[in-house]
């Protein structure tokens, strides 16, 4: 299958709903007559069978990872004892709400892809995390497994996991579910080994899972007949700041990024992979095709599906001081990177932004992002890095504006 844009796209994972949202909840009855029932595959000769379907699928985790789902349910039901399956549907990230779109609209897919891989699996139980400030989630969830009861054979929890950015980090939850704080740990084994009370987990975010559902009713062939041939299947998509619909929408692997977005002013840069992402000017974006390989051939990162757009008039040096004063607030403070790094990049975003800057300010703060890289004990500090970096570039000229006659903007 080649790529293939929104023209004639059906949506999949949102089937049943208006523009992806602004609808009620799918109940149960609703979501069996738009998807039909789910046929639980029989384990053979004690190794699951959905493991070959997902291979052939190539399907991704929808996280921002983009690692393949096989290779982490492999490495699940390799263990000894059984193990538990968790879907993650925290969304620290801001800009992000499609995982809550699919836990509020329509939990029943989530709910079958996570009993379709802990029947596969063995699994004794499935545990359903989400923050209690995303609106309507709790409340969906827990319709959804009493309407349920009497249908899944593998018991269902829920548990509140403390809003935070790294509290939503598979390592954190598990961490956090084994009676630790929400913070991520780096110690070996990974949780795909030895995860909660010991056991292997399987830890995926709600659109993952909701991929799995579809997988499991239609098959490989059917996942791949949209999408790329590198990277098959839709996505789902939070757009947000200067766009005419604001919210979630579905599309293919491979549209380019001009056909989901109408900006409902002249745009200054688009922000893509959220706080943790890459800033691109209007340029370079309109080259962007939602793919991973589009993306690295232009230094981005999709991170779990976001891109807000930043309107003319707007200072991107204020906005990118902003995003990373937050993140820096958001860290668990457990390595020196975070305690120590992301600090002195704030205070020195904040000089530039203030006028206060200089060039020695400049390669102090280049100096202070390679200090920071790749020596967290998580990815956040990488994530505040790539902002920055991305940032100086794209906003070039108000660099040099800030740093000789002030800001073009605040004027």
């Amino acid at each position: 299958s080649g790529p293939q844009d929104r023209a004639g796209f059906r949506p999949r994972l949102l089937a049943g709903l208006s523009d992806g949202q602004r609808v009620t909840r799918l109940d149960l009855s609703w979501h069996l007559a738009i998807h039909g029932p789910l046929a639980l595959a029989v384990r053979k000769r004690g190794h699951g069978v959905l493991v070959a379907k997902l291979e052939a699928s190539a399907l991704r985790g929808r996280g921002g990872a983009s690692f393949p789902l096989a290779d982490k349910l492999a490495a699940v039901q390799d263990g000894r004892r059984r193990p538990i399956v968790v879907v993650n549907g925290c969304e620290g990230e801001p800009l992000s709400s499609k995982d809550a779109t699919l836990l509020a609209r329509c939990p029943h897919l989530v709910l079958d892809g996570a009993q379709a891989l802990a029947t596969d699996s063995a699994a004794i139980e499935v545990i359903v995390c989400f923050h209690a400030d995303r609106p309507g989630v709790e409340q969906s969830i827990r319709a959804a497994i009493n309407e349920r009861v009497d249908r899944d054979q593998i018991p269902t929890r829920l548990f509140n996991i403390p809003a935070g950015y790294v509290a939503g980090q598979a390592s954190a939850l598990v961490h956090f579910i084994n009676g630790g704080p929400p913070t991520p740990t780096t110690r070996p084994p990974h949780t795909s080994t030895k995860g909660i009370d010991g056991r292997p987990t399987l830890v995926c975010n709600a659109e993952t899972y909701a991929h799995v559902a579809l997988i499991a009713r239609h098959g490989p062939a059917w996942f791949r007949s949209v999408g790329t041939e590198e990277q098959p299947g839709s996505a789902l998509v939070t757009l947000s700041g200067a766009v005419t619909t604001p919210g979630v929408i579905e599309i293919p692997y491979g549209a380019p990024l001009l056909h989901m977005l109408k900006a409902s002013a002249p745009v200054r840069a688009v922000l893509t992979g959220g706080y943790a992402g890459t800033w691109l000017s209007p340029q370079t974006a309109a080259s962007l095709s939602w793919s991973d390989s589009s993306a690295r051939s232009l230094g981005a990162s999709l991170g779990a599906g976001i891109v807000s757009v930043l309107p003319e008039g707007s200072c991107g040096l204020q906005e990118t001081l902003r995003i990373v004063t937050w993140m820096a607030a958001q860290s668990s403070r457990q390595c020196g990177p975070c305690l120590n790094g992301l600090p002195a990049i704030v205070a020195g975003l904040a000089d530039l932004v203030e006028q206060r800057a200089n060039h020695i300010t400049m390669e102090s703060l280049r100096r202070w992002c390679g200090m920071v890289e790749g020596r967290g004990t998580c990815a956040h500090p990488d994530g505040v890095v790539m902002t920055v970096r991305s940032a100086l570039e794209t906003f070039a000229t108000d660099v040099d504006a800030h740093l000789v006659s002030g800001c073009e903007v605040a004027r």
